[in-house]
């Protein structure tokens, strides 16, 4: 599975299943519609913004250590048939027709910028089960920065997700087209965002939960071949990892 895009970690697959099943995203759930009209980008003379308040331990800037113990490990997977995923991926730059399609990734230039400029940690736990156990994959992760993530990226990512119910994803000159929906998550953090990502060259499904706290963008996926998701594992390894930043001295 590949990491949304260009943050490779942002989406697993096992290396048998890599060419068919790379990024699909998505978190099963019952579909939510996108928003009427698309959030302001500019306000009146008149207008006043609040600050943000980023004051809780969950919202601020971690390091590499505190993110990594964050993770679930092996024993917080469903059952024995999970391992360790030690697939490995490229960072080549990804395309998207139409490219605005790129937003729902989380991919888009201006997420590149940001994550290129402020981005200090990046880690993951990736687990995995045999192709014989279905070749299911649960993979998440924990991001940190030296600014508040962006709320603005995630209101683009549900501003287009139903322009770009279907687009085409290229990489290294492969093609693959992908069918994308938004799906419902419970409040988590500041923001919650799912998504559930299909292709028309593999029978599974990926679910992606996206978590934004203050400076921290937690992302969990799933792959499988289930063709409905109830969320259930994907929150529970989300509020766990914010209840262990909340722990953050």
């Amino acid at each position: 599975m590949t990491r949304p895009t260009r943050r490779t970690t942002r989406l697993l697959v096992p290396v048998a299943a890599v060419v068919v099943a790379v990024g699909l995203a998505a978190c099963g759930g019952t579909d939510v519609p996108p928003p009427t009209s698309p959030p302001s980008s500019s306000t009146s003379a008149t207008d006043e913004v609040t600050p943000e308040t980023l004051d809780r331990p969950e919202q601020q800037q971690v390091d590499a250590a505190t993110a990594k113990a964050a993770l679930p490990t092996l024993e917080d997977m469903p059952d024995d048939g999970w391992a360790i995923d030690i697939s490995t991926f490229g960072d080549d730059p990804v395309t998207y027709d139409p490219a605005v399609c790129a937003d729902v990734e989380l991919d888009s230039q201006e997420a590149r910028t940001f994550e290129d400029q402020h981005r200090k940690v990046n880690e993951a736990a990736r687990f995995s089960t045999p192709q014989s156990h279905g070749g299911l994959i649960t993979a998440t992760y924990v991001e940190s920065f030296d600014a508040p993530y962006p709320t603005s990226l995630l209101d683009a990512a549900g501003e287009h997700v139903t322009d770009c119910a279907t687009y085409t994803w290229t990489k290294n000159a492969s093609s693959s087209t992908r069918h994308v929906k938004a799906i419902s998550v419970p409040a988590l953090g500041d923001r919650s965002f799912g998504l559930r990502l299909s292709s028309g060259e593999s029978e599974s499904y990926t679910d992606r939960l996206y978590v934004r706290s203050g400076h921290n963008l937690i992302t969990v996926m799933t792959l499988s071949k289930e063709e409905t998701y109830d969320g259930t594992l994907m929150t529970k390894y989300a509020q766990d990892i914010l209840d262990k930043l909340k722990k953050t001295p």
